[in-house]
């Protein structure tokens, strides 16, 4: 069976967010800020065209808003989480195979469907999207997740929607896009690539992946095969965006034990703080989700709920609080979960947002105490790295963990934890 997937995008969605309850806004530029007004971290079309750059400090463009040449808004994460969920919620209409990438993306599973009717539809959802829940969207189409990612950039700069299973359109498609814009590539390993020749998707494509394999790594090599339509990724093992981090898990039977969904979600948003602050990063806010089977489609349930952070962090206890805050709120006693994910948004500079809090001070908290919140985690990760991974952890993940996977075979972490070194046996 030929697989299809969609990829769909929001269009500007924290501005859309704000738009749709304004009317009076339809053809204003709006950008929203991020927490404690600090830059923009959202801009509709019309702010675009204006020239106001992701990540502008709102001071720089203060005269613009004072003039009314464009309308300001601080970050609403509880609504934009609600949005969100609205916009999940109705694409499980069309298919089971919903799987939320991030706050404003979501990967569609069509794999069956028949070739003739995707164009009509991808017009369907979009146009039915936009009337149930007042957000534009985007959606692109492809055989791999990578070709949908690829289509839903180019959705963006048409009607909205774009199939790339005709293999003349793709070859275009890939020709028109640079190679610091393909996915799982961007500024770190753009340099690079252009210095061996590659300068659009299509160079790329065209490579021998074993080659790409040795002298990068077996993520690149899975690109390279899927621009040329052969599957390789799934939601497991797509390149994250640099905005998000997510961490997310099916778990081996689905459950609504409240105590295992609650020590997952615990994990997760630990998990999640250490590679933020691995990183150099700290998030503005906190997205959790939950989801029964795909297959079950008499009690298919689909959750997920945001809140933002007064100052961004990446301090597990706060995170985790946080999380299991919006479970409480999202979790019911029926349902059967098979899947939970966390998501950290909008990720900013540390040591950035750590000198706007110092010097106006945001957090409220003496300085004592801010210096033993980082020391704290600095020794958690310094020991975890040291002793292996799981070493020190919070209660709120439990100890026996009975959601996770069974391991049964697994191998010992031969050079990651000391108890479990190989043992030299004398003759």
């Amino acid at each position: 069976m030929n697989r299809l997937y969609g990829l769909l995008d929001c269009n500007s969605f924290f501005a859309s967010c704000e738009k749709l309850f304004r009317p009076d806004l339809r053809d204003k530029p709006v950008v929203v800020l991020s927490n404690n007004d600090g830059v923009v971290v959202a801009r509709s079309p019309e702010a675009k065209r204006l020239g106001i750059p992701m990540g502008e400090a709102y001071f720089k463009i203060k005269r613009l808003a004072e003039h009314g040449q464009v309308v300001v808004f601080s970050s609403n994460y509880r609504l934009y989480g609600d949005m969100s969920n609205r916009v999940m919620m109705a694409l499980q209409r069309w298919t089971p195979g919903v799987e939320v990438y991030s706050i404003d993306e979501a990967f569609l599973d069509f794999t069956g469907l028949e070739s003739g009717s995707v164009d009509s539809l991808l017009r369907e959802i979009t146009t039915t999207v936009r009337k149930w829940t007042g957000i534009p969207v985007s959606l692109g189409c492809g055989p791999t997740m990578t070709l949908a990612k690829v289509a839903n950039d180019l959705a963006k700069k048409r009607d909205g929607t774009c199939t790339l299973l005709d293999p003349v359109l793709r070859a275009d498609a890939l020709a028109a896009l640079e190679i610091g814009d393909v996915w799982g590539i961007g500024r770190r390993l753009a340099p690079r690539m252009f210095k061996l020749g590659f300068r659009t998707a299509q160079d790329l494509a065209a490579a021998d992946p074993l080659w790409i394999r040795k002298n990068f790594s077996v993520v690149q090599e899975q690109l390279v095969r899927e621009l040329n339509g052969e599957h390789c990724l799934d939601i497991a093992t797509i390149p994250v965006p640099r905005k998000n981090i997510q961490v997310s898990r099916s778990f081996p039977e689905a459950t609504n034990d409240y105590r295992a969904l609650s020590e997952a979600v615990s994990t997760f948003a630990a998990k999640a703080c250490e590679k933020a602050r691995s990183e150099g990063t700290v998030a503005a806010a906190v997205y959790v989700h939950l989801n029964t089977s795909w297959y079950k489609n008499d009690s298919r349930v689909s959750e997920g709920k945001m809140c933002g952070f007064e100052i961004p962090t990446s301090n597990s206890p706060e995170v985790i609080r946080a999380t299991l805050a919006l479970l409480r709120e999202i979790y019911r006693e029926g349902p059967l979960y098979k899947k939970a994910s966390v998501m950290l948004l909008n990720l900013q500079d540390a040591k950035a947002v750590k000198s706007q809090g110092m010097l106006f001070d945001l957090d409220n908290k003496p300085p004592a105490e801010r210096s033993r919140d980082e020391q704290l985690m600095e020794s958690l990760d310094r020991i975890n790295q040291t002793f292996g991974k799981g070493t020190v952890f919070f209660s709120s993940q439990g100890v026996n963990q009975k959601w996770r996977s069974a391991s049964e075979h697994c191998s010992p972490n031969y050079t990651l934890n000391f108890a479990e070194l190989p043992i030299v046996k004398a003759r």
